[in-house]
């Protein structure tokens, strides 16, 4: 059995340039960190490739649009944990939905649980590395993002619906 095919790195590419050009649309009305753009290409991606697909364009989104635009930065270290966040976010849709065969909005769920799990690990263990107060800053941080995962939840599902009859027609 093929874990990486030639179709999902096709798909994986189709989907890596959207986490570039969403966010430059988001990031031109200031919006950009605020409602998670990068994430709603690579969750779209979890539900039509394989884990290790879409782990890898997880991990190569922010790597790309670092190098062709500048963002995420490398310094404050966002990029390589959007690197680390993206890829355990498309992996754990694609594992929930492809291989445990759960629903649209249980898998996604629970991706963005674990997600947002290792996304505050992740800032405990670096923000006092820059002399910064790490529980105030995570929750806030957290806290500012509620606005993007409500709309992962409400448009990724849609997304996913609308593909697939792109797809089947």
């Amino acid at each position: 059995m093929k874990y990486f095919t030639g179709r999902d790195a096709a798909i994986a590419g189709i989907f890596c340039a959207l986490g570039i050009i969403i966010p430059l649309l988001f990031h031109c009305i200031g919006l950009g960190s605020f409602f998670l753009p990068m994430f709603i290409p690579i969750a779209l991606a979890g539900f039509f490739i394989s884990v290790p697909a879409a782990a890898t364009a997880g991990v190569i989104t922010p790597l790309l649009s670092f190098l062709l635009t500048g963002m995420p930065p490398f310094f404050p270290p966002i990029a390589p944990i959007m690197c680390i966040e993206l890829s355990v976010f498309g992996g754990s849709i694609s594992f929930f939905y492809r291989i445990v065969k759960w629903n649209i909005w249980i898998s996604i769920i629970i991706a963005i649980a674990i997600d947002r799990s290792i996304f505050v690990i992740i800032l405990l263990a670096v923000v006092p590395l820059f002399k910064i107060p790490a529980g105030l800053l995570t929750i806030g941080i957290v806290l500012w993002q509620i606005p993007g995962i409500i709309l992962i939840i409400a448009v990724v599902p849609f997304g996913v619906k609308v593909i697939n009859r792109a797809i089947s027609l």
